[in-house]
């Protein structure tokens, strides 16, 4: 810093850049720290250039130039005359400190903090889509088992009227509650959906067992308690139901 400044200092009665008095030329006063200098150049030059200019009066790489006119910094690309740079205007120099540059990379570690944590975002709303997915697929489920149990409960009620029923309604029953236990099983669901769906598969199990007692009763209307060996054959549905007892 010393070394620039001492450059600066013995560029103060030089001129820098083009030489004074040359058509159209203007000359601009910099400011550096406790020195002073002027440089002189086209006013259609940009501030890249007279960066340029900057460089060889204080050795100063343009790269940590902070160059503010109006106590604004420009574009490097911006000229001189379209933000109202003038003859004999002023201009601050500022060097780049190591601070500012620290500031500039923790500016980055922020920016790459926010990009994660949108990430994160992103993937909570994912997974918000796959639980509501989840619970909507259990609930449509769900309303059409509320049928099947109306149907169960008016089986049961013909049954336990003395009533016969003919063996194929207990069948189709059955075999419709059998295809709910698929459509659950092709939920895709994650927690509160997951226990949704198993509270649901319990449900239509125990219809389907309720239907294998009823289906037992009608074929002996006059026995409380099914006969029964020392194997017992199981019917289809409930060996199916037994399956479905390690559902998860």
């Amino acid at each position: 810093m010393e070394d620039n400044a001492g450059a600066a200092s013995s560029a103060t009665t030089g001129e820098i850049g083009a030489v004074d008095g040359g058509a159209g030329n203007i000359k601009i006063k910099v400011s550096y720290g406790s020195n002073n200098f002027d440089v002189f150049t086209s006013p259609q030059s940009t501030f890249a250039d007279l960066k340029q200019l900057i460089a060889k009066a204080t050795g100063l790489d343009p790269k940590v130039q902070n160059v503010l006119f109006r106590g604004k910094e420009n574009d490097d690309h911006e000229s001189l005359h379209t933000v109202g740079v003038k003859d004999n205007a002023k201009v601050i120099l500022i060097e780049n400190s190591p601070a500012k540059e620290d500031g500039l990379e923790t500016v980055e570690e922020v920016k790459e903090n926010i990009e994660e944590t949108s990430r994160t975002v992103e993937e909570v709303k994912e997974n918000i889509e796959v639980i509501s997915r989840g619970l909507e697929a259990v609930n449509l489920v769900r309303e059409e088992n509320n049928q099947f149990a109306e149907q169960v409960a008016s089986l049961e009620a013909v049954v336990c009227s003395g009533t016969q029923v003919a063996d194929k309604d207990f069948v189709f029953v059955t075999e419709m509650l059998m295809r709910q236990l698929l459509k659950l099983d092709g939920i895709d669901c994650e927690g509160e959906g997951r226990i949704q769906r198993k509270s649901e598969v319990r449900r239509v199990q125990g219809l389907v067992e309720k239907l294998d007692n009823l289906r037992e009763k009608n074929s002996n209307p006059t026995s409380d308690v099914p006969e029964t060996s020392d194997e017992p054959a199981l019917s289809s549905s409930s060996k199916v139901t037994q399956d479905w007892e390690t559902f998860e």
